[in-house]
């Protein structure tokens, strides 16, 4: 009896909290969601209506005129572009299904399913019917409402894999409990009515934009032929005008500026509600649990952001992927490094102080850190943050099969069909299959001189064949048939060989750093506790790969050295000890899709 009270008296204290931050009640809420809907639509009956009172006032007139005329023309056009877009047009359409992920049922997480529902009562709500992991570390709710929000409907819980990875278990339990605090108070009985009102107006306004832009380039590319037509007739060309604004140009602005009025006041009363949530999650985990969780999500976001371009699709424009369950799973490899750890602890302590005065009008949630140092002004609550904390990912079972569920579940087909690659192998496999599309067209400009010059070059690999036809001079046989540039193409004389000779010497060196790779005279290691590849090279390999390409380019060609080079590979042992951090960079660093 004595905690049940004392959670009331906390709610109570939270209500007057929401009530003193002007979040307006529920009835207020979808009164002011429904106006703005209604309100859209009377503003096209408004327009209707002037222009008709436009045209009964020129019916008036002395007579019929040409300025009578051309405003009858003119309103028929700008009703007709209203009746058209606005109140004709059916919108997008879409599914709000909310974001792809994988649905977990009871029976596959009940430990994570049991923790939601134990939060769904301690908050005083009814739990969701679905909860699905989705990638990232964000979390939201929805609610399938109906009757512009007054018939509760099915509620859905979508939660970042990212979360699951790289948040302890009490900073989750806020986390789940603000989202579940948005279903206290109603705020997902209007989604609908709220997504009803910005779909309308993003359909309107971006149909008339798309409409006035097509119209102008008409009007540019008519102008333009005309001029080309007077140009090849021996005629001046004529005085240059600016495009004719039609309605729908017209019809944008207004429509433009009735919807930023919608998102202020929106937006307004959603920023509201986060703050009201946060109290919810401040009453179930504690002010300073919560405050944690604010912290560290944005840093789990930027280290998602981060794992995802620099390690999980580092092969991807290659065809390859990390192993399976890794691509969102890696994560934690990423979480785990000491040094890794420290930079998103700096991250979570050193949040931008934008202010609310800063902000945009049009942001959904307040600025982070007005929404912790709201919650460290509460009062504290006496709770200690224990020594020993559990990762969040202790709630799942079978993680590993998860996450490759996972993976099947969001990815295209396409993605799906990539070959899986251990993370040891995968940065040098992503640089070979690069560099071996790169030589593609070095090996076409060779078979091609070589049929030209009847020439049967000698060599077990592809360098040492193009080497065998430097030492007979086909050079600049080769270098003619590669790609090139527009300048170059324009060239001719000496420029021109020295851009062929240019052009050859950097597919020369793909090809070279593809033998480099295969003799193991170097090595790309993955690293995350740094930039995501560390080069494994020993010292002076760098600079005599370099001058020997400057040898083999040269005129006459001298292959020696370069050859030395690739059958030396002794002098310079890659396995064992790695070299000294302050290797010179040799090679350029791979472009991260």
């Amino acid at each position: 009896m004595r905690q049940r009270s004392r959670l009331a008296g906390r709610a109570a204290a939270e209500e007057a909290a929401v009530r003193s931050r002007g979040v307006p009640a529920t009835s207020l809420r979808a009164a002011l969601g429904l106006g703005l809907l209604i309100g859209f639509y009377l503003l096209a009956l408004l327009i209707l209506v002037a222009l008709a009172a436009l045209d009964v006032a020129l019916a008036r007139g002395p007579g019929f005129t040409v300025m009578a005329l051309e405003g009858y023309l003119g309103s028929l056009a700008v009703a007709w572009c209203v009746v058209r877009v606005v109140l004709l047009s059916r919108g997008r359409g879409e599914e709000r299904d909310g974001p792809s992920g994988l649905s977990l049922t009871p029976q596959e997480q009940p430990e994570l399913w049991r923790r939601v529902r134990d939060l769904a009562e301690r908050v005083g709500t009814r739990p969701p019917a679905e909860i699905r992991v989705i990638p990232g570390a964000g979390a939201m709710v929805c609610e399938d409402a109906r009757w512009l929000g007054l018939v509760a409907g099915e509620r859905r819980l979508f939660l970042g894999v990212a979360l699951l990875i790289g948040l302890p278990e009490d900073e989750l339990d806020a986390v789940l409990a603000h989202e579940l605090g948005h279903y206290v108070h109603d705020d997902t009985r209007l989604g609908g009515l709220l997504w009803a009102l910005r779909s309308r107006l993003q359909d309107t306004v971006l149909t008339l934009q798309n409409r006035a832009a097509a119209e102008e380039a008409e009007q540019k590319a008519a102008s333009a032929a005309r001029a080309a037509r007077r140009r090849a007739a021996g005629k001046p060309p004529p005085v240059k005008r600016e495009p004719t604004r039609g309605p729908d140009h017209y019809l944008a602005i207004v429509f433009s500026a009735y919807a930023r009025m919608c998102l202020r006041l929106t937006e307004a009363v959603s920023r509201r509600q986060e703050y009201a949530a946060d109290l919810v999650a401040a009453r179930i985990a504690g002010p300073r649990t919560t405050a944690a969780a604010l912290r560290r999500v944005p840093a789990l976001e930027a280290a998602d952001d981060l794992y995802r371009r620099g390690y999980a699709l580092m092969g991807s424009q290659a065809g390859l992927l990390p192993p399976e369950g890794q691509l969102y799973g890696g994560l934690a490899h990423l979480l785990a490094d000491g040094a890794r750890q420290a930079q998103l602890e700096a991250f979570a302590r050193e949040l931008p102080e934008e202010t609310s005065q800063e902000r945009s009008p049009y942001d959904t949630h307040p600025p982070t850190a007005d929404r912790i140092a709201a919650l460290e002004a509460l009062p504290d609550d006496g709770r200690a943050t224990s020594l020993v904390r559990r990762p969040a990912s202790a709630l799942l079972r079978a993680p590993h099969t998860l996450l490759a569920e996972l993976e099947r579940a969001v990815l295209s087909p396409e993605a799906l069909s990539m070959r899986r690659v251990p993370w040891a192998e995968l940065p040098s496999r992503t640089r070979r299959e690069r560099w071996a599309r790169e030589v593609g067209p070095l090996l076409g400009a060779m078979a091609q001189a070589a049929g030209a010059r009847g020439f049967a070059a000698r060599g077990f690999t592809d360098l040492d064949r193009l080497l065998d036809m430097l030492d007979h001079g086909l050079l600049h046989d080769i270098a003619d048939r590669l790609p090139k540039s527009e300048q170059a193409g324009r060239s001719s004389g000496r420029a021109a060989r020295e851009f062929a000779r240019t052009a050859f010497r950097a597919a020369l060196r793909h090809l070279t750093l593809l033998a480099v790779l295969d003799a193991g005279l170097c090595r790309w290691e993955l690293c995350w506790a740094g930039p995501p590849v560390r080069r494994v090279a020993p010292d002076g390999l760098a600079e005599a790969l370099e001058e020997a390409l400057d040898h083999a380019v040269a005129d006459p060609a001298g292959t020696a050295p370069l050859r030395a080079l690739l059958l030396g590979g002794s002098r310079w042992p890659v396995g064992g000890t790695a070299p000294p951090a302050t290797a010179p960079p040799w090679l350029p660093p791979h472009p991260l899709p």
